[in-house]
């Protein structure tokens, strides 16, 4: 951005210093025009937005890379590391639509399962055996690694039906030799009297918010913040005062590591990469569903459920059947249109990645004609003028590259319908004025669980 920033003219530069609410438009346009005839911001642009380039992309061969160091260390006991190497190569793996046999995913989580299971983390070695026996229903080492991992959490019942099943899926008389050994060890050591049955383990779900207090809340409007809520009496410092789905959210940049990119809470040591890009991190297949909308689904006449005895057959159906159709997800689901591998979601500021998905959602929802409507009611230009000069600069230069980034993800189905070019400049300048202050809050105060609460 700095290429674009010191190629405009110090004219328009000095248009930009003095611009107010009143004159924004025209700057926008003016900035606009200028960028319409400069070849290395369409270059720039090509570069964050274009899936061709596809920076953030899937690659088989990085995930390889990646998987060998993860293997390099788990045989040194390095488990630590080898957990994260087998996680970055899950970012990078590509998902290959048919392929059972060798699925890289699916040895990449059993991999990754096996790291935990040696790491203590039982259940999320679980949850990872799950995820690969949800690609890949008659891959033996997972239902292997299940029953141990069942037989380390005590749940016995479910360990003797996993190490069946992977006998009956194993290939060779040697593996199908141990595993007999192993389920007569079981056997041996439970009597049908005492076999501990434990609720099967699924997939980490969201945290809700508790009961609600009965707090009553008052809009209040301050010419320097804007529009607020404020409690009518005083509340204890740490109550939860009011909670709402948000209309869009956004992970900032020193937590894209740490914590779930769609709810927002710390993510687990088996956490969940996107399936189309190696951007984003989840705490579970769930949050990854709604936050892009893509799912897997495995043939449901599989050979595996055919081939079992009845009793086995209906526990394996209940391990590999995901019902990811029981989650309600949005029609426009946050991080689809970032997808795709194309990088600017991973380099352009979170609060301007942000103004996208509010964009994108508002536009792809409601009429265009209400857009003006819209943002009027957000009231998100009350401090403009107060901005310093680069501020204003950077949010002129943010809000048209993230405009045309948008349309590079929406292709024809993005539209402006009637509302011209230098409008949306406006509306985008605005909302890239109002996240700045969410981050600046933000960096002052703890926001959890997508909840506002009331701070000491």
């Amino acid at each position: 951005m700095e290429a674009l920033k010191a190629a405009i003219p110090e004219k328009l530069k000095q248009l930009i210093t003095n611009s107010t609410v009143h004159t924004l438009r025209d700057t926008c346009s003016s900035l606009h025009h200028f960028f319409l005839h400069f070849e290395p911001f369409h270059q720039i642009v090509a570069e964050l937005a274009d899936p061709s380039h596809a920076l953030c992309g899937k690659s088989k061969e990085t995930a390889l890379k990646y998987k060998q160091l993860g293997n390099q260390c788990f045989s040194s006991a390095d488990y630590a590391k080898a957990l994260d190497y087998y996680t970055q190569a899950l970012r990078r793996a590509p998902f290959e639509v048919g392929a059972i046999e060798n699925n890289l995913i699916a040895t990449l989580y059993i991999n990754r399962a096996t790291v935990l299971h040696k790491m203590n983390l039982l259940v999320e070695c679980l949850r990872d055996c799950n995820r690969a026996l949800q690609i890949c229903p008659s891959y033996s080492k997972a239902w292997y690694r299940r029953g141990k991992a069942n037989v380390s959490l005590g749940n016995n019942r479910d360990a003797i039906c996993d190490l069946n099943i992977a006998k009956s899926v194993e290939s060779s008389t040697g593996g199908k030799k141990q595993i007999e050994s192993e389920v007569k060890i079981i056997l041996d050591q439970s009597t049908s009297a005492n076999i501990s049955v434990k609720p099967r383990q699924k997939e980490n779900s969201l945290n809700t918010v508790g009961e609600m207090p009965q707090i009553k809340l008052q809009s209040v409007s301050m010419p320097d913040k804007g529009r607020g809520t404020v409690p009518s009496y005083d509340v204890s410092p740490g109550s939860l005062v009011h909670a709402e789905e948000p209309y869009a959210t956004i992970i900032l940049k020193q937590c894209r590591e740490t914590h779930c990119h769609y709810c927002l809470n710390d993510l687990p040591a088996d956490r969940v990469p996107c399936i189309s890009c190696s951007i984003p991190l989840y705490c579970s297949r769930q949050c990854q569903i709604k936050a892009g909308g893509q799912t897997f689904r495995i043939s449901t006449d599989d050979n595996i459920l055919k081939n079992l005895p009845c009793d086995l057959g209906e526990y394996a159906a209940e391990v590999i059947q995901y019902n990811d159709y029981e989650l309600k997800i949005d029609d426009v689901t946050e991080h689809q249109h970032e997808c795709q591998g194309v990088h600017w979601p991973a380099v352009l500021p979170s609060e301007i990645v942000l103004a996208g998905r509010v964009l994108a959602k508002f536009l792809s929802k409601s009429s265009s004609g209400d857009i003006t409507i819209f943002v009027e009611k957000l009231e998100l230009s009350h401090c403009y003028e107060c901005m310093p000069f680069e501020s204003k600069l950077d949010s002129h230069i943010y809000a048209i590259v993230l405009l045309y980034c948008l349309k590079h993800s929406y292709g024809t189905m993005f539209s402006i319908d009637g509302i011209s070019i230098s409008q949306v400049f406006w509306h985008s300048s605005s909302l890239c004025v109002w996240m700045g202050e969410c981050v600046y809050l933000y960096n002052n105060i703890s926001i959890y669980n997508r909840t506002i609460i009331n701070l000491v």
